[in-house]
């Protein structure tokens, strides 16, 4: 369920939440610069979301080059309010995990609901779309 771009809050990305999410992305633009990406994807995204659930966000900056995974993590958390959960990763490392499967870069690019997104990011999620499907809880390759 990718349903393109949407305002923060809007269709389908709407929630209790979506002010603390346009704050995020704001402050994440004056921190980084004009981030890549900005995916929310998970429970929210899905349409399962419940009362406690978190907000995953998946953020695609090129200013996470070089910085420790910890490191992006906390600089994505003196941000982001609970309950917003960023991750964040450079677009290589997000085609790299698309490439080796991995579960969260394809529940993101396939079924999350892109906030930002630059024009390589949207050809990435096009060819992850087409190259797995979820079975279950788990991602394969797609039959053609």
């Amino acid at each position: 369920m990718c349903g393109g771009d949407h305002g923060v809050g809007e269709g389908e990305a709407g929630g209790p939440w979506h002010k603390l999410l346009r704050t995020f992305m704001e402050e994440l633009d004056r921190t980084l610069g004009p981030v890549e990406g900005l995916i929310l994807f998970g429970s929210w995204a899905r349409g399962e979301a419940g009362t406690w659930s978190d907000v995953d966000v998946l953020v695609v900056s090129d200013a996470f080059r070089g910085l420790p995974v910890p490191d992006r993590i906390g600089l994505l958390l003196e941000h982001a309010r609970p309950p917003i959960q960023p991750l964040g990763y450079t677009f290589e490392e997000l085609e790299n995990m698309v490439r080796k499967a991995n579960p969260l870069a394809l529940s993101a690019l396939v079924e999350g609901i892109f906030l930002r997104a630059s024009e390589r990011l949207r050809e990435l999620a096009e060819k992850a779309r087409s190259s797995y499907e979820r079975r279950g809880r788990v991602w394969r390759p797609a039959r053609r």
